[in-house]
């Protein structure tokens, strides 16, 4: 005697319920992307105007890369050119060392001071930290809306 046991059931339109899924992820993927890069864009704008100006072309050495995709996580590199980069160090953190290995503060000069405030910042040290912080709200709002979280 043979009794039948087990549930049974046939779904048909998996496959297209998949393609749908797999379209919106790539929708959001491309949003999450376009919305890194114009933000990106933003905090560099943001950090050439705070900028030291008196030495160098720091302005020009500000950029930003392309979206990339790590282990399933969209990330952007913004900041210096590798030309720029020792240059941007210095400028940033507003020191350098003399060649006796002394620390030597650095003030914003003429050139610098003549650019005037911006956002009610004034350009010298920190440049670049301070465009991030300026743009911090703004990040969290634009990403938050392409997540579907605001």
């Amino acid at each position: 005697m043979h009794i039948a046991s087990g549930f049974n059931f046939e779904l048909e339109g998996l496959d297209a319920i998949f393609t749908a899924l797999d379209a919106t992820l790539d929708e959001i993927d491309s949003r999450v992307d376009k919305t890194l890069y114009t933000l990106a864009l933003k905090v560099i704008y943001d950090a050439k105007k705070l900028a030291p100006l008196d030495h160098g072309d720091l302005e020009a050495a500000l950029t930003v890369g392309e979206v990339k995709q790590l282990i399933g996580v969209s990330y952007i590199d913004f900041g210096t050119t590798p030309d720029g980069d020792a240059y941007a160090v210095i400028q940033h953190e507003g020191f350098y060392r003399d060649a006796k290995g002394a620390i030597k503060p650095m003030e914003p000069g003429e050139k610098t001071l003549s650019k005037g405030a911006y956002n009610g910042e004034m350009p010298g040290a920190k440049f670049l930290e301070r465009a991030i912080k300026m743009n911090e709200k703004l990040i969290i709002e634009e990403l938050s809306k392409v997540l579907g979280g605001g």
